[in-house]
């Protein structure tokens, strides 16, 4: 059988949201820390701000729902790093309904994967960077895309602030 076209931003909400109402709540603690969204309409606008075309592959870090990872999928290949199996089986199965070959699931705990192959990564942190700042090898030349204000990474150099709606993102590299 093969995948259905693939869909568009208002496909990708209407997914997520009939995903949303039938959870009991809007958040989850994972096996690696909490997960709560980012909204898809600031990920999409965020997106289209940035120059993606010196980007070959983004990695979500905690992709949670896969909001960002079908969003990137319709740019870029796009894969998502999520520690809870309910959530990569949701969002796969989601990714294969909306027809999104671009977008690929890892049932893993991004602070045990090898990060090298992606060149963007995005991370909606629920606590410091140091951790991630240091698993990222020596050699890699990618971004960090941070989603949220409140923890900035220490030891990358800031390339730029953007505002996805009211909330603040900014780009980093080593």
């Amino acid at each position: 059988m093969s995948a259905a076209p693939p869909k568009g931003l208002n496909e990708i909400q209407a997914a997520l949201a009939d995903y949303h109402a039938s959870l009991e709540e809007p958040y989850k603690v994972t096996p690696a820390g909490m997960w709560a969204c980012s909204r898809s309409e600031e990920v999409y606008d965020l997106l289209k701000q940035l120059d993606l075309n010196p980007y070959g592959h983004l990695a979500d870090l905690g992709s949670g729902d896969g909001r960002v990872v079908f969003l990137a999928s319709l740019f870029l290949p796009a894969t998502g790093i999520e520690a809870d199996p309910g959530l990569v089986q949701a969002s796969r199965a989601m990714a294969q309904r909306l027809g999104l070959t671009r977008a690929d699931f890892l049932c893993s705990d991004c602070r045990q994967e090898d990060l090298s192959p992606y060149d963007l990564l995005f991370i909606y942190p629920d606590k410091p960077l140091d951790w991630l700042v240091k698993l990222l090898p020596a050699q890699w030349r990618g971004s960090l895309l941070v989603y949220g204000p409140y923890f900035q990474p220490q030891g990358l150099t800031h390339l730029k602030t953007l505002y996805a709606g009211q909330t603040m993102c900014t780009l980093w590299q080593r």
